[in-house]
C-alpha cells in the first residue's frame, strides 16, 4: 500500500491534477491525501476509480508498480527459469524453495520446488510415476479446487503437462484456458498464451498425441494476427503440419522448411535446431 500511495501522487502530479479534483465524486480529499502520504489503506474499488479518473489502466499501474520496485517472487520466477535454460538449476536450489516454503506456508516457493524436482527427472518420472505421487497429488488438488486461473496455475499446468493424462488436460483446456482467452489482446496475457499453447503443442507432438494438438491448435486459431502474436503464428503452421501427419502419415517438407527458415530468421537458431529434432522423432523424416 505504501508503494501504491506514493505511485498514485507522482501519477496525479504529473497530469497536473488537485487532490481535491481527483477525488471528487469517489472519496474524501483527506481519504486520497492520507492514502497518498502512506497513513491508511485502500478499497480497491476507490484505488480503481482513482486510476479510471487518470485514464490509467489497473495492468499499467501494476507495470509502473513494478518499475519502481522489483517484485520479489517476479525476480524470483525469472531466475528459476534462466536457471532451468541453462541447465544450472540444482537440488541445493530446489531445496532451498522448500525450505522457504516450510517458513513461509506459501504454496508459490512449493510450486517452484515441485516444478523444477519434475522437471529434471522427467524421465525418471515417466518410468516410476509412484515416486512422484506426493508431489504430483498436490499439484493436481491445487488446480482442481480453483475454478479462475490466473498467470500462476497457468504456467503450473503448463509446465507439468506430463503428470496429466489426455482426459484431464483436455477438461483445463474447456474450462480453464478458454477463459483467458478474452483477454488475448492484452500484452499482458499474450505472451504467457503462447507459452501455454506451444508447450501443449510440443507435448502433443513428442507423444504423437492427435487429439491434443488439434485441441491446442484450435486455441491458436482464433487469436489475432498481430504482432503479440507471432512467434505464436509462425510455429502454428509447422504444428499443423505435424498434425496432418499424424492423421494421414503424409507430410509437406517445403511448408516446413519455410516455417524453419522464418522462426531462424527470427533469431530462434537453437530453437529451430530442437524444432527439427522434433519433426524427426515424430515423422523420422529430416528436414
Amino acid at each position: 500500500m505504501k508503494q501504491q500511495g506514493s505511485l498514485i501522487k507522482k501519477l496525479r502530479t504529473d497530469r497536473k491534477i488537485s487532490q481535491a479534483k481527483l477525488a471528487e465524486g469517489i472519496s474524501s480529499r483527506t481519504t486520497l491525501s492520507s492514502f497518498e502520504n502512506r497513513k491508511t489503506n485502500l478499497s480497491s474499488q476507490t484505488l480503481f476509480d482513482y486510476l479510471d479518473k487518470m485514464n490509467i489502466t489497473v495492468h499499467e499501474f501494476s507495470l509502473f508498480l513494478d518499475s519502481e520496485a522489483t517484485d520479489q517472487k517476479r525476480q524470483l520466477v525469472q531466475d528459476f527459469y534462466t536457471r532451468y535454460y541453462d541447465r544450472t538449476l540444482t537440488l541445493e536450489y530446489l531445496t532451498s524453495l522448500e525450505e522457504r516454503y516450510f517458513e513461509t506456508q506459501n504454496f508459490f516457493y512449493y510450486s517452484l520446488y515441485i516444478q523444477g524436482l519434475l522437471l529434471l527427472n522427467r524421465e525418471s518420472f515417466l518410468k516410476n510415476q509412484q515416486a512422484y505421487s506426493k508431489e504430483v497429488e498436490l499439484v493436481k488438488q491445487y488446480l482442481f479446487y480453483i475454478e479462475t486461473w490466473g498467470r500462476f496455475e497457468l504456467n503450473l499446468f503448463s509446465n507439468l503437462l506430463f503428470i496429466f493424462d489426455q482426459e484431464t488436460i483436455s477438461y483445463y483446456l474447456d474450462h480453464g484456458i478458454k477463459k483467458i482467452l478474452r483477454y488475448a489482446n492484452d500484452p499482458f496475457y499474450a505472451n504467457l498464451v503462447s507459452v501455454v499453447i506451444l508447450n501443449g503443442c510440443a507435448f502433443a507432438s513428442e507423444n504423437k498425441d492427435s487429439y491434443l494438438l488439434n485441441k491446442f491448435l484450435l486455441l491458436s486459431h482464433p487469436l489475432p494476427n498481430t504482432p503479440l502474436y507471432f512467434y505464436l503464428k509462425i510455429h502454428q503452421v509447422l504444428y499443423q503440419e505435424i498434425y496432418s501427419y499424424l492423421q494421414s502419415s503424409q507430410l509437406n517438407k517445403e511448408v516446413l522448411r519455410n516455417s524453419l527458415i522464418v522462426i531462424e530468421q527470427a533469431g530462434y537458431q537453437n530453437h529451430n535446431i530442437d524444432l527439427k529434432n522434433l519433426i524427426y522423432a515424430v515423422t523420422s523424416i529430416s528436414i
